[in-house]
């Protein structure tokens, strides 16, 4: 399938992910910390075709201050927006969402650009 310039074989989408909404919670001293949000029941899981940077890519993510990122590829989700949070490992290990492109505007792909969450 060809949308825009770009060939897109919906077989890629091979591995499963976990999408989580933004949930803000009190932490330690009172402090608002934000992560995703635990409720199954606001997760939604899908198939992705999950792509980790490398290249000229990955130069230009460092200098950005970026140590894990990496770009997925998903049917569209019209509720997912750019505070969400994506893992690959069932929720063992999340990645924050920096760029959502729905591509050609078709409603069909979402082709999203995540970075690791580090602790602390």
């Amino acid at each position: 399938m060809i949308i825009g310039n770009r060939v897109v074989n919906p077989g890629e989408l091979r591995t499963p992910v976990l999408l989580a909404p933004r949930k803000i919670t009190t932490g330690t001293g009172g402090f608002q910390v934000a992560g995703p949000d635990p409720d199954p029941d606001n997760q939604v899981s899908a198939w992705a075709k999950w792509s980790n940077i490398h290249g000229a890519e990955v130069w230009s993510a460092q200098a950005a201050g970026v140590t894990e990122a990496a770009t997925v590829l998903i049917r569209y989700h019209a509720t997912l927006n750019a505070t969400w949070y994506i893992s690959k490992d069932g929720g063992s290990t999340w990645f924050e969402v920096i760029s959502l492109d729905n591509i050609a505007e078709r409603g069909e792909y979402l082709e999203i650009k995540v970075k690791k969450v580090e602790a602390g």
